[in-house]
């Protein structure tokens, strides 16, 4: 079911994009998007309601983004090339809040853009999440408030401008999370279960919280 936005919305707000400060290389020229292209996501949510998305583990159970359906969504933002942790295929309205698996509701959402970012929009995506669930927002309004502008969301529900910071230009594993598919726990690089413990695998830390899982002991140390 798909979110309609106010007209006013849809024409104010504008596809921004970060162009990657490296020099030289095809790979510098690829988009990084900030906010998505209403055109392309205007977001999208199943029928449920506050009692569905507030019960432990939902996300993970309605979780549905293949590999290629991931391509898709970057062909459709013009990026045709990229490294693991240059970006993260996101749920506009995330799946903690109804949002489908839709290619309505995806985008590819830039890690490396500072200070506006996917780990910021995770920051948005759980406070809203804890505000439904306690009762202190209603869910269609949050699902509003994200899909028309998830950036004036943050500023309004969490409160502060995010700190700049200057990410890391290269890709390794060290950039994910090691995640125990039995405890739904995962592990931060530098713990001493990272990468170690079974039944677990290596993911980026907006993947695990997606899917339901949460840091080891609250700091994933």
């Amino acid at each position: 079911m798909a979110i309609a936005l106010p007209r006013i919305t849809r024409t104010a707000i504008l596809f921004l994009v970060a162009v990657c400060s490296q020099s030289g290389g095809q790979e510098s020229e690829q988009p990084r998007p900030i906010l998505p292209d209403p055109k392309l996501t205007p977001g999208d949510v199943f029928d449920v309601t506050k009692e569905d998305i507030c019960v432990p583990g939902y996300a993970r159970k309605v979780r549905n983004v293949t590999p290629a359906l991931k391509r898709q969504v970057y062909a459709r933002y013009g990026i045709t090339r990229w490294k693991t942790g240059d970006y993260e295929v996101d749920h506009l309205i995330p799946l903690s809040l109804g949002g489908s698996n839709s290619i309505k509701n995806l985008w590819p959402q830039s890690t490396r853009t500072s200070p506006w970012n996917s780990d910021v929009k995770v920051a948005l995506d759980r406070r809203l999440h804890n505000l439904v669930c306690a009762g202190k927002l209603d869910l269609r309004t949050a699902q509003q408030a994200v899909a028309s502008n998830w950036i004036e969301a943050y500023k309004k529900y969490v409160g502060h401008e995010p700190k700049t910071f200057n990410p890391p230009e290269s890709s390794s594993p060290d950039n994910e999370v090691w995640v125990n598919l039995r405890s739904g726990k995962y592990w931060r690089p530098g713990s001493r279960y990272y990468g170690k413990t079974s039944r677990g695998e290596f993911m980026t830390e907006i993947d695990a919280l997606d899917r339901g899982y949460s840091p080891a002991g609250g700091t994933g140390q």
